[in-house]
């Protein structure tokens, strides 16, 4: 019987791990070697909770419902939640595979709490609420018994991730391999310790490192600093993954099929537009009272009644428009609102970059790029700013200039790229480079591989 064995890692470059550090990569190198490989297109939004869950289900955002970390409940303004796997209006590839008969277990990916009970085990992954009450294993029972095997706490993302763009270097890298060890070591028991047919486990400290460690690696970031002790620090963390990894591989049967693959890959960020500003001085969004200084933005701070346009996102923006009949105190007619998206196009073509260079702008509508269920609560338009090498801040205001690094949780160094990577050993064929795959080709690739019928909705391609 056939069993798949699926890693996923967060936010891994192609051009780095398929070229100039493959060869300190060796147990990712011998994949590579044994089956074939190729650069994943991600989803648009790249965001982690987009991409992931676009590749679990093989369904794009607009028939999952997920957009962003965050939603509007009912269109408003000011009830604004936290996305969960509850937003997550597919099915999951251990779902399909509970449904056939098939065993999983799945580790530490992101969104799967709260849990939705499927034939087999799971231990949830970030985003989880930081209360000790809340159960994130499934069986209940399961994470007491991880424990006893750890002999210390398991956690599924570092302990300081809501303080770590503003934490010191040394703790960042500290608390990464630390939990990055307690994920390997969690899954080598389970792989030993389980019965499965598939088996899903997921690291995601990397893209920690990477948002934060970028500029120190990279010589076209316009921050990099080819002295610092940080130089190596993402190289370095990519080679204790590739160790981890081939720790794994020691435990799988021969037969076991595997992949490993990345959500999105990073790219550097020089700067980050001030979007909401922006809105706020060309009289897109008219706030009650003036802003004396760099203050947090609030939706209450807003006139929605004079307001046409606001924008969320710290890289890619997301720009919704106040419509009449969706938004509660929507001002734009439906008439309006292509023109007034176009207009919008055109400014924002003309944003320089804060060195007076043109910059790259990319933008995706909704008519256009989120056709599905739910393609009513998709942004009205994205936007990448210099095809992301510029982030966007929508949660300060009142800045000196249109650019700054920073948002209310602090500033980092890239962005999200729109490749991941991928490398299958199926067992069957030495392909070599492959090119490039889609976000949707995971899912009817694993369950091909499980020989369970594949969803006629399902849009992805068979990797063969």
């Amino acid at each position: 019987m056939s069993k798949v064995f699926v890693l996923g890692i967060d936010g891994a470059p192609p051009e780095y791990l398929f070229s100039s550090w493959m060869k300190e990569l060796p147990n990712l190198k011998k994949l590579m070697e044994r089956g074939c490989y190729a650069e994943l297109n991600s989803t648009i939004p790249n965001l982690s909770v987009v991409a992931w869950n676009s590749i679990i289900t093989g369904k794009p955002p607009a028939d999952i419902g997920i957009f962003e970390y965050v939603y509007r409940k009912d269109f408003s303004y000011t009830d604004i939640h936290v996305v969960t796997s509850s937003n997550v209006k597919a099915k999951t590839l251990w779902q399909i595979a509970s449904d056939a008969g098939k065993k999983s277990v799945v580790c530490f990916v992101v969104m799967t709490w709260p849990i939705k009970p499927f034939n087999g085990s799971l231990v949830a992954g970030p985003i989880i609420p930081d209360r000790e009450d809340v159960e994130f294993t499934y069986p209940k029972d399961l994470k007491d018994e991880i424990e006893k095997v750890l002999g210390k706490k398991l956690i599924v993302d570092i302990p300081s991730v809501k303080e770590y763009r503003n934490m010191p270097k040394e703790k960042i890298i500290e608390e990464a391999y630390y939990v990055t060890k307690i994920h390997f070591d969690t899954m080598k028991y389970l792989i030993k310790n389980k019965q499965w047919d598939l088996f899903w486990g997921f690291i995601g400290p990397s893209d920690r490192l990477n948002h934060k460690f970028w500029r120190y690696m990279d010589p076209l970031h316009r921050r990099y600093d080819s002295s610092s002790e940080f130089k190596n620090a993402l190289k370095d963390y990519y080679k204790y993954f590739d160790k981890g990894l081939g720790e794994v591989l020691e435990l799988l049967d021969k037969d076991t099929k595997v992949i490993v693959l990345s959500d999105h890959g990073i790219t550097r960020m020089h700067n980050r537009i001030n979007l909401t500003d922006w809105l706020i001085q060309n009289s897109y969004m008219l706030l009650k009272e003036p802003i004396k200084k760099r203050t947090e933005f609030k939706p209450e701070m807003v006139d929605w009644k004079r307001t046409k346009v606001f924008a969320i996102g710290a890289y890619e923006a997301q720009i919704f428009i106040n419509l009449k009949g969706r938004e509660p105190e929507g001002i734009v007619d439906i008439k309006d609102y292509d023109s007034l998206l176009l207009d919008l196009e055109e400014k924002f073509k003309k944003i320089p970059g804060d060195d007076g260079s043109v910059l790259d702008t990319k933008f995706f509508k909704k008519k256009d790029y989120f056709k599905g269920k739910y393609e009513n609560i998709a942004p009205d338009m994205i936007v990448y700013f210099d095809n992301l090498h510029y982030g966007c801040n929508n949660s300060l205001i009142g800045n000196e200039t249109l650019y700054g690094l920073e948002t209310a949780k602090g500033a980092d160094d890239a962005c999200h790229s729109l490749k991941g990577i991928f490398v299958m050993d199926n067992k069957k064929s030495k392909k070599g480079n492959i090119g490039e795959i889609d976000n949707l080709d995971i899912t009817p690739t694993v369950l091909k591989m499980l020989d369970i019928p594949i969803p006629q909705d399902l849009k992805g391609k068979v990797i063969e």
